[in-house]
This record gives structure tokens, sequence and C-alpha cells, in this order.
């Protein structure tokens, strides 16, 4: 029986939410990087300060980087953003890591997580 050792720097708490998704990629004119226009609608697992797990329509490889979109939780009003890395998948499921996120943003994740594991 094999024994697996948790990796994860933050733990994660239940989160089912849809996102919008958008896949970034290398500009053809050098290091720059292009949003594309086309939007996938992606359904969150959980979520954690360091990333999602996410349901795609698609199996996205990892190294993938990604735009989402999101509410923090149910009765946030604003709309976040941030940039992602897929970090694993199993067909349409992913293991995204933040690799840009704003401060605000991660103070209402911190606030969310704390929410959930209180109660």
């Amino acid at each position: 029986m094999a024994i697996f050792t948790e990796r994860r720097k933050h733990p994660r708490v239940p989160y089912s939410h849809t996102l919008k998704v958008q896949k970034v990629s290398s500009s053809k004119i050098g290091n720059v990087f292009e949003v594309q226009a086309d939007a996938l609608k992606g359904a969150a697992q959980d979520i954690g300060e360091g990333g999602f797990r996410v349901e795609l329509p698609t199996n996205l490889k990892p190294g993938a980087i990604l735009k989402l979109v999101f509410k923090v939780g149910a009765r946030d009003a604003e709309i976040s953003e941030a940039y992602v890395r897929v970090v694993w998948s199993d067909k349409e499921e992913h293991g995204v890591q933040f690799l840009m996120l704003e401060d605000m943003t991660l103070r209402k994740i911190r606030v969310f997580i704390s929410d959930i594991s209180e109660r």
C-alpha cells in the first residue's frame, strides 16, 4: 500500500463555483504573453492560498498558463482575476497554482478559508 505525503504548503477548503478560464500563450514576437479571446467555463472544486482544483471541459498539460476570472465567495460582489500554472492534470481535472494574484484577492481567499475552517 502506497503512502502519499501532502506536498501543499497551504490547506484547501471546498469551493464549488464557476470560473471563466482563458488560455495564455507566448506571442510570436518573443517574451510577451497573450490572453486568448476564447474562454472556457470551469468548475472549481477546492481553493487554497496556493491555487485551485478545477474541472475543465478539456485536458490541459502541466505547465500551461491560464487566466482565471472568479468570485472568492458567494457574497463577494467583485470579480477577481489570477494567472495560474497547471501543475497536474487527470483527464478533465486540474490542479493549478497561482502565479499572479492581487494582494486584495489573497486576503479575501484567506478570510474565505478561515470562515470555512471555523465551521
